[in-house]
């Protein structure tokens, strides 16, 4: 290992060096003859490792705070804080943070298993399953996007779901439901999603002005994936979300304390 002397900047290899060149005046630098300029280094060190604990402390309280079954903020560490988060109900969802890559990505495997299979068998249905249950989950179940979890589970058996809606008057309220009448709640609202997105995607990318992704290549898939988005592939695949993803993520289960939640029958 390297020493340096903080006075000069010359290195040492070994610090009984250092110490000679230390004791014996050896040190060129200006600041070894001027006590004010020690004074003002040591300072300077001083307030830098000030800055420094100042840092980890902060870090510290960061990796201490959790969030629990209701999306609420909670520290650890015995410190009161509580910061509620404000969940969007299941027809609001915040999706504008998912890249295009994501459909991009769905698309050509989406094409690849056609080129394998053909568009009508069962393992090409099975693969539509798969790509869109993967890209609900991002939607529902980010952990990063807490604000859109809006569907937790409440117990396993039977499983049992509580979903964020918005009333008549444009409330949010709690449903209650099993997991059948969950997906059909969730249907419409996430192929709405879904199909939100794949647009988005066709008008940047339809004038192939991306280098990154060949359109007309990958048109015919494209307009098979649209004829895919339907109710009955998405509701397959909510159910395997919930069944899979949510069902079996303890993050993922709300606690019923207060507010006390509006139950549907």
């Amino acid at each position: 290992m390297t020493l340096s002397c903080e006075f000069c900047n010359n290195n040492f290899v070994q610090r009984f060096n250092l110490q000679r060149h230390l004791t014996d005046n050896k040190c060129k630098s200006t600041v070894t003859t001027n006590i004010i300029k020690i004074h003002d280094v040591i300072q300077e060190q001083r307030i830098k490792l000030e800055q420094k604990d100042k840092e980890i402390e902060k870090l510290k309280q960061q990796l201490a705070i959790h969030i629990d079954g209701n999306n609420n903020i909670v520290n650890s560490n015995n410190i009161n804080m509580k910061i509620e988060i404000n969940i969007n109900p299941i027809t609001k969802l915040d999706i504008s943070h998912i890249e295009h890559d994501k459909i991009k990505n769905i698309i050509e495997k989406y094409d690849d298993s056609k080129e394998m299979k053909g568009p009508y068998d069962k393992f090409n249905n099975n693969k539509v399953n798969l790509l869109l249950s993967d890209y609900i989950k991002g939607i529902i179940c980010d952990t990063e996007h807490p604000e859109n979890h809006a569907v937790k589970y409440i117990k396993k058996k039977p499983p049992t779901y509580n979903t964020q809606i918005e009333d008549s008057e444009g409330n949010v309220v709690s449903v209650i439901k099993g997991l059948k009448d969950t997906c059909e709640l969730l249907t419409d609202p996430i192929l709405e999603k879904l199909k939100l997105k794949l647009r988005e995607f066709i008008k940047k990318y339809k004038g192939d002005t991306e280098p990154e992704f060949d359109f007309a290549l990958y048109e015919n898939a494209i307009k098979e994936l649209k004829k895919e988005l339907n109710k009955k592939n998405v509701k397959k695949a909510l159910n395997s979300v919930l069944k899979n993803d949510i069902l079996n993520n303890i993050e993922m289960k709300l606690s019923l304390i207060e507010p006390p939640v509006k139950k549907l029958l």
